[in-house]
């Protein structure tokens, strides 16, 4: 596969690069492209970490990228997740977590030993080199900045925080060179702390990033759209804000939810007709069924009395008929409802396995 074609597969469906200068550089380069995403211990496995998210690194797998998962049990202890219980995080991170991306994998045809599943437990454990980078890195950030950086653990400023909190970034960035990551990704809602790790990047002296060349380089960071939640937005709500969110169930689709619940709660969403700009059903057409592109192909099923299916191939072509009132909102629902029921069934099947099912249980008795 020529650089070109792994370009446009690592940057697809992306709503960043950091930077695409880097990245071209790594390609030209030849430099082998070690990727990691890491995840909380915080609950059950939406759409945005189950098919955006584990899309993206079927897509880097495809680029010849030797991908990460990182199960940030640490990070998700010191952001007090499942109430900051240890045992909780522990008991969650294998049975239930590490389950739910497998399964999610599985929908995008990827098979978990085609890429390595890693415990921070396991990464920090007597590693005096990973320390270092922590403390090294911490030398290059000043407080006032760090403090402006845990909104990517959802704290906002002003927000009377403990000092566990301001470990928070610098051990994620120290996370990225510990993991000789050059390909770092996740979603916006990250993007300070892959500032951070490119700023501090070329001033390490312990555990820097190099090149195929010898040269010391900052990592890249990919960052992927964020999928919409299900409700309507606020007036005066973010981008981010609108995201999805497990904390807000009833707006939200999980990887292992039925037909008939998927069916349901897309019946409930907000779907005003013509309206484009705000609505999660376009949004999620746009992101996960023409996966980012303008090119694809999307049926939407119709009685002949009301006109037959749709067959559309471009996605400016369905968002002009739903503009114009040519696409009503209870047939897009209708259709992306049974493109998801499609796509997911690879998660239904993998959580009727028992390992997969007690692992599920034993989340939703801690929530």
């Amino acid at each position: 596969m020529d650089n070109s074609k792994r370009l446009d597969l690592i940057t697809q469906n992306c709503e960043e690069v950091l930077t695409k200068d880097s990245l071209k550089h790594l390609l030209d380069t030849n430099t082998p492209l070690n990727h990691y995403i890491g995840f909380e211990i915080s609950g059950l496995v939406h759409l945005g970490t189950g098919l955006i998210s584990m899309g993206k690194i079927a897509d880097f797998l495809k680029a010849g990228v030797k991908c990460t998962i990182l199960l940030a049990d640490w990070h998700s202890y010191l952001n007090n997740k499942l109430g900051g219980d240890w045992g909780k995080i522990r008991k969650a991170t294998n049975s239930y977590f590490k389950e739910a991306l497998i399964a999610s994998l599985a929908c995008f045809g990827v098979k978990p030993d085609e890429l390595n599943f890693v415990l921070g437990s396991d990464l920090y454990k007597n590693s005096l080199t990973h320390w270092e980078t922590f403390m090294e890195v911490g030398k290059h950030i000043t407080l006032n900045r760090n403090l402006r950086s845990i909104s990517i653990m959802g704290k906002k400023a002003g927000e009377s925080i403990n000092m566990a909190t301001l470990f928070y970034p610098p051990l994620q960035v120290a996370d990225i060179f510990t993991l000789k990551v050059n390909l770092a990704h996740a979603g916006t809602d990250q993007r300070k702390a892959h500032v951070l790790a490119i700023d501090a990047g070329k001033k390490l002296k312990i555990n820097p990033l190099k090149d195929k060349l010898g040269k010391v380089i900052s990592p890249t960071a990919i960052h992927q759209n964020l999928i919409a939640g299900l409700a309507a937005p606020t007036k005066g709500k973010s981008k981010e804000d609108l995201k999805m969110s497990k904390s807000k169930p009833d707006s939200a689709i999980f990887v292992h939810d039925s037909p008939d619940t998927i069916r349901e709660k897309i019946k409930k969403a907000y779907c005003p007709p013509r309206e484009t700009e705000t609505n999660p059903i376009i949004n999620w057409t746009e992101t996960l069924v023409f996966w980012g592109q303008e090119r694809g192909e999307f049926t939407i099923k119709r009685p002949e009395k009301f006109g037959g299916d749709l067959y559309y191939t471009s996605f400016s072509k369905l968002k002009k008929d739903y503009e114009s009132g040519t696409l009503h909102p209870l047939d897009l629902k209708s259709g992306v409802g049974d493109w998801l029921i499609k796509k997911l069934e690879p998660a239904r099947t993998h959580f009727e396995q028992k390992k997969a099912k007690e692992g599920l249980d034993l989340m939703l008795s801690f929530l």
